[in-house]
């Protein structure tokens, strides 16, 4: 079977309740923009069902739906919004409650079958139906799985948000999703984190981007940022007992094994939030210090220089929104006239004082000028340079990043031939690699960890003893950072284990 076959009946499952969410609904001129409305609202339910908010009757949700109306600047009366309200629940008529279907074809199969779906169903831990009360709904797994294909384009979801979601999960005995949803949490983390190093970089190397970067100033609510992330600690913590109850109300085997690989994957996202969260407070202190320390550099500047004010800060980044605008800065320019001339002594005088200084901006310029050249990476020098790590993990199983500053000056030069050579030990940092690179091509590769390995093992041939081991990172949260050739270090180990059957 072609390829393009596999798994199709699976993509269409998937595909289906989006292609349904609204059809056939009559609302007049608001059919355009059903699907968005419709979106929306699933969205707040499942919001409110995060954050254990009963709120999600019938009634809740025409709420819901008139609020995102009038968010949107739409009109619709009564009969469009309990249409679009009704239209979410069941599929036809109120009274038969009819779930929604729809066809796809099964390729193993090879014939045509029917998708029978629900968007919202009941919430049984806060529906009472013996008193008497209303149905509280939640969202079914085939919306929830819409909003994740969503969240994977958007990435809206907060640390905050992906944790609620995981204690949901795990209230509801659903602990391998609850598992998978921590990948997510440790993507973001691991993104967020890369973000707060190239930060700190470009802070370090030119403080005026302090600045430019106002969303990056966050100086001033230090402790609200401070307050946060002891709330997304104290998450972890009820986790972690959620899961710790969890494993001595449930004695079965396999639900023992799936809560051990939860608590595992929550110890290493707690460890990665922590890292986070010290980087986070490092640069705020950085920040804080350069400021305190060389007040100088965030004075404005009295004079205005058009190749930065207007060209590189402005037209640059931003562009310009018509013609008429450029012409009003150009013009004074290259306007003939001069309401003002100045005496020809002043002009000479003028001349003579900045004549060094044109000539400097000249050559700047005509440097810049020059067609960028392409820095390749010397991958002969950042393999040498992890050699020796690879050597100390093949006798101890793990190597500390504190150990560089141990290694001989000749070895530690190595380490600043290529910055590539430094960058690693951040990908590293990334979920565990089971190494897989022995009988690949290397043009096949696209993890740069696996791409390091696959030239260790080309060059050292004692390396390829790695290969179907697991690699992964331990980092001790009591452990402070190190100064090691002016560069400020979170320690943490890379680790070596055998993978399990």
């Amino acid at each position: 079977m072609n390829e393009s076959w596999e798994g199709f009946a699976q993509r269409m499952q998937r595909l289906n309740p989006l292609f349904e969410l609204g059809r056939g609904m009559e609302v007049g001129e608001l059919k355009p923009h059903l699907q968005t409305i419709l979106m929306q609202v699933l969205l707040t339910i499942f919001y409110r069902e995060l954050n254990d908010d009963d709120q999600r009757r019938k009634s809740d949700i025409r709420y819901i739906v008139e609020d995102t109306i009038k968010q949107m600047k739409l009109l619709a009366d009564d009969k469009q919004m309990d249409r679009i309200t009704s239209g979410l629940l069941y599929q036809g008529k109120e009274e038969y409650s009819k779930p929604f279907e729809a066809l796809y074809y099964d390729e193993i199969r090879q014939s045509w079958e029917t998708q029978v779906f629900r968007y919202v169903t009941m919430d049984e831990l806060y529906t009472n139906l013996e008193m008497g009360s209303s149905i509280v709904y939640k969202l079914t797994d085939v919306a929830q799985e819409m909003i994740f294909m969503s969240r994977e384009m958007a990435e809206e979801f907060s640390i905050t948000i992906e944790q609620l979601y995981s204690m949901q999960l795990i209230k509801n005995g659903n602990f391998r999703k609850a598992t998978r949803n921590l990948d997510h949490l440790i993507s973001r983390v691991n993104r967020l984190m890369a973000n707060e190093f190239t930060f700190q970089k470009e802070m370090i190397n030119n403080p005026k981007i302090l600045l430019v970067e106002e969303g990056m100033q966050r100086a001033d609510n230090r402790e609200e940022i401070e307050k946060q992330f002891e709330e997304e600690k104290t998450h972890f913590r009820t986790i972690l007992s959620m899961i710790e109850k969890t494993k001595q109300r449930n004695e079965e085997d396999f639900i023992q094994r799936e809560l051990a690989i939860l608590q595992e994957k929550i110890s290493h996202t707690r460890q990665l939030h922590d890292r986070f969260a010290k980087l986070v407070i490092q640069n705020i202190s950085n920040e804080i210090k350069l400021k305190a320390e060389n007040p100088s550099l965030f004075w404005e500047n009295s004079l205005v220089s058009f190749r930065e004010h207007y060209y590189e800060n402005w037209l640059m980044k931003e562009g310009a929104h018509s013609l008429d605008t450029i012409e009003k800065v150009l013009a004074p320019l290259f306007s003939p006239k001069n309401e003002f001339i100045l005496p020809l002594d002043w002009i000479w005088g003028e001349q003579e004082f900045n004549e060094q200084q044109l000539a400097d901006v000249v050559i700047e310029e005509e440097t810049e000028d020059r067609a960028p050249t392409q820095r390749v990476t010397n991958w002969d020098s950042v393999i040498k340079a992890w050699s020796y790590v690879f050597q100390y993990l093949q006798t101890y199983g793990e190597f500390s990043l504190m150990k560089l500053a141990e290694l001989p000056m000749e070895v530690q030069d190595l380490w600043f031939e290529e910055s590539e050579s430094i960058d690693l030990w951040m990908m590293f940092d990334k979920k565990p690699l089971k190494v897989q690179v022995l009988h690949r091509k290397e043009e096949t590769l696209s993890d740069e960890r696996e791409i390091l390995l696959f030239k260790l093992m080309m060059e050292y041939p004692q390396f390829q003893m790695f290969e179907g081991l697991k690699l992964f990172t331990q980092f001790d949260s009591q452990a402070e950072p190190f100064l090691w050739h002016q560069m400020k270090i979170t320690p943490f180990k890379i680790c070596v284990q055998e993978e399990r059957g």
